[in-house]
């Protein structure tokens, strides 16, 4: 191995410099790779960096050809360094890429500049080399060309179209979306003011609206803004509606706007709207007639009962006071417009009346009271109607049964929220139920009906213990 150019007197190093050691010490501590090649493409010397580079000990490189230390690169730069010795002149910050035997053999990157050593006689005597390694910029370019693609192929491949605007109001990028909405080719939108893409009855005031968004700009999103036209390049209008980002980069402000052509939507809406009101209309017709029909039976059943003997009128009357409690759903549906649920307060008011007049007679020596609270409670339509039938025949039977031998008395019925759902109770002071008396195990039919009008309105039926005359609980919890 030949020895280093350092300890040569007349070296390619040290020739004109005074302060050898001072050079010495920038050689070795420069955060570039340096090294002294001499002409045939040996290396005279290297520094720790170059050292790092190559992959191999300073003291490996001394002597040695760049063949044997880069045997990857030297077939792309020995052609450089011949070239360098033959006209003497340099390469500066020249490209190269590939690897060495320094990280694992991945690939790297480098920027290399190679600069003849003259002689005395200005002659060509050797090279030096400085090289640095970039492999973290480029990865980082890389990343960042990378991002750019990937925000050019999102923007491409959005369903709807995007825009951005400049601090001017001047569009700098459109996507493919936009063109196919609007019908211009992107060159011909690109550099033009948003406001081109409006009828022009719209444009002077989107100007004072779009300075007053750029003083103060924040997000916007589509929801529940007002409604918009824009206008296409045949000059025909569609109705739209845009989203804003502001976007700050480079000290630049930018708005991407999202544009979303609604004429679709529109039509389907006014599809659905038309439908709900046909709808409407419809159950609105159907409760209407179903009570009306309720109406006729319970005509039909009052003219029955006046030529039926006392016993199968009474149980005519009965079953009367059952289809007006049915019927009176229905006329609240159809008075309410709310064909979902009913509402229990207006519903026992309403069904209380109803009983009163049913028992006429009665209402000289028997009170009926109700109390609710002050907000409504709501019930759906398919327990509602077991739910009313139940509490009709708990007052029926109070009106019947709970003061014989012309005995006064109240009858209240109650409505109460609880957490779960709601309480109707049905309470009087009379004299009280028989000890042989069960639900669901008396002959007559209003017992026997109870508990299965309880299971169908999904409830909870139980006589609760008072001091006199009797106590019904109905609980209705909620159902999702």
């Amino acid at each position: 191995m030949s020895p280093g150019l350092f300890n040569q007197p007349q070296s390619l190093f040290t020739h004109g410099f005074s302060d050898n050691r001072l050079l010495m010490q920038l050689f070795a501590v420069a955060p570039l790779g340096i090294g002294i090649i001499d002409k045939r493409l040996h290396y005279c010397e290297v520094n720790q960096e170059l050292a790092d580079i190559n992959g191999c000990a300073i003291e490996a490189h001394r002597g040695r050809h760049i063949r044997e230390i880069i045997p990857t690169l030297a077939s792309t730069i020995e052609p450089l360094l011949l070239q360098v010795l033959a006209t003497g002149e340099e390469f500066v910050e020249l490209p190269l890429s590939g690897y060495t035997a320094a990280h694992g053999g991945s690939s790297r990157h480098w920027l290399a500049t190679y600069s003849p050593l003259l002689n005395e006689c200005g002659e060509p005597n050797g090279i030096l080399a400085i090289v640095q390694d970039i492999t973290a910029q480029h990865l980082d370019r890389d990343a960042v060309n990378s991002s750019e693609e990937r925000f050019r192929q999102v923007v491409e491949a959005a369903p709807d179209g995007l825009a951005m605007v400049d601090e001017n109001g001047l569009l700098v990028l459109v996507n493919a979306g936009l063109e196919r909405m609007f019908g211009y080719r992107r060159e011909e939108m690109i550099g033009h003011p948003i406001e081109f893409l409006m009828p022009e009855r719209y444009r002077g005031g989107h100007l004072e609206r779009r300075s007053h968004f750029l003083r103060a700009p924040e997000a916007r999103d589509m929801a529940g803004r007002k409604e918009l036209y824009a206008r296409r390049k045949d000059g025909s209008e569609f109705p739209v509606e845009i989203g804003l980002n502001p976007l700050q980069a480079a000290d630049r402000l930018h708005v991407l706007a999202t544009i979303q052509d609604v004429t679709k939507r529109k039509a389907d809406q006014a599809m659905l709207e038309k439908a709900l009101q046909e709808k409407t209309a419809l159950l609105n017709e159907v409760h209407h007639r179903v009570k009306n029909n309720l109406q006729v039976v319970s005509s039909l059943l009052n003219l029955q009962t006046r030529h039926a003997s006392p016993e199968a009128s009474q149980l005519l009357s009965e079953s009367q006071g059952r289809v007006k409690a049915i019927a009176l759903i229905h006329q609240l549906l159809y008075e309410r417009n709310d064909y979902a649920q009913v509402e229990l307060g207006l519903y026992l008011q309403r069904l209380a009346r109803l009983q009163s007049e049913t028992f006429q007679s009665h209402s000289d020596r028997i009170r009926l009271h109700i109390q609710q609270p002050d907000h409504p409670i709501t019930l759906d339509l398919q327990r509602a109607v077991p739910c009313g039938l139940l509490v009709n025949e708990l007052i029926s039977n109070a009106f019947k049964h709970a003061f014989p031998n012309e005995q006064r008395g109240t009858i209240c019925i109650t409505l109460s929220p609880c957490e779960d759902g709601c309480f109707i109770t049905v309470r009087d002071d009379g004299i009280g139920l028989p000890s042989d008396i069960h639900l669901g195990e008396t002959l007559t039919l209003g017992f026997q009906l109870l508990p299965l009008l309880t299971e169908q309105a999904s409830g909870h039926l139980s006589v609760e213990p008072c001091e006199r005359g009797c106590h019904f609980l109905l609980s209705l919890p909620h159902i999702a």
